[in-house]
């Protein structure tokens, strides 16, 4: 059974913190801007291979957050036995608090400051745990500019980007894994933000799952159509009603859903930005003629 944890209260993140070290990482995803200020250099040097074209120079404005020691080992204490990588949030309105097993954070969903207190324990790399704290944020600011990161496969065919969601074992790996003709973005969290005149973009990130082929893409590329995995004999596009097609893609909005009772006005954004997209079930087998259907269905 996954453990429920609540993240620390707000008081403890507060007063005088070490930081880690003096190394400074700013990340860029589209315009989502992160700093972390306070880091160990060899952290650094590892997050910025790991993340490479996503690497800024420069903070112009965003997410700015301070990286302090906090002198015990862990939030969580670690299993004896494997289990999903627990990670809770809570939302306090326009901030939210966060706890991994090395990692306790708390940040404002819409950029401004944030702190990370970093625990010692070795049960997973410090860059992992930073991760998890990254994701959440970028989230949190994509839902507040009408997007979202969801957990889906995703990936560009003739200039135009589309997504390939469900939930754990749907398939959206072995879609990545078939493809010839597309290029893949991730096979497990893919980022939408609203473009810079009307329609949703598919963002380029760092985020993947198991997929290893290709070069990570960055860039920006307008989103055609979002499509729940259904793995099948055959490659067919569904239609479904409109608003069972929209819970099933709100569904798989991590770290962000759970948020949605206090925060409303989100809900109402991401209905809103996702409104004219179009969505539907697409039937699909172990090779990529998944993209002859998805033509057949004018998509």
């Amino acid at each position: 059974m996954r453990r429920r944890i609540q993240p620390p209260g707000v008081e403890h993140f507060t007063g005088a913190h070490d930081p880690l070290g003096d190394a400074v990482f700013i990340l860029r995803i589209g315009d989502i801007t992160l700093r972390l200020r306070g880091l160990d250099r060899g952290v650094v040097e590892t997050m910025e291979s790991r993340y490479a074209k996503f690497v800024a120079d420069d903070f112009d404005g965003g997410l700015d957050v301070e990286v302090c020691d906090a002198s015990r080992d862990y939030y969580i204490d670690p299993p004896d036995t494997a289990e999903d990588n627990p990670v809770h949030l809570e939302c306090d309105g326009e901030r939210v608090r966060f706890v991994g097993y090395r990692l306790a954070g708390i940040f404002d969903t819409a950029g401004g400051s944030g702190r990370v207190m970093l625990a010692r324990g070795d049960h997973e790399p410090a860059h992992r745990a930073l991760e998890n704290y990254i994701r959440a944020a970028v989230a949190w600011q994509a839902a507040e500019r009408g997007g979202a990161l969801i957990h889906a496969a995703s990936a560009v065919w003739e200039g135009r980007g589309y997504l390939f969601y469900g939930e754990s074992g749907a398939g959206k790996s072995t879609l990545s894994e078939c493809n010839r003709r597309g290029t893949v973005l991730s096979d497990d969290l893919s980022l939408v933000l609203p473009g810079a005149e009307a329609g949703l973009e598919l963002i380029g990130t760092p985020f993947r799952g198991t997929y290893e082929s290709g070069e990570r893409v960055a860039g920006r590329f307008r989103l055609a159509a979002g499509f729940r995995l259904i793995q099948s004999a055959e490659a067919r596009v569904e239609r479904v009603e409109r608003v069972r097609a929209l819970s099933e893609l709100i569904g798989n909005l991590p770290f962000v859903a759970e948020g949605f009772a206090r925060r409303p006005d989100l809900f109402a954004k991401i209905q809103h930005s996702f409104g004219d997209l179009p969505l539907a079930h697409l039937h699909f087998r172990k090779d990529d003629s998944y993209w002859d259907a998805i033509r057949k269905a004018g998509l």
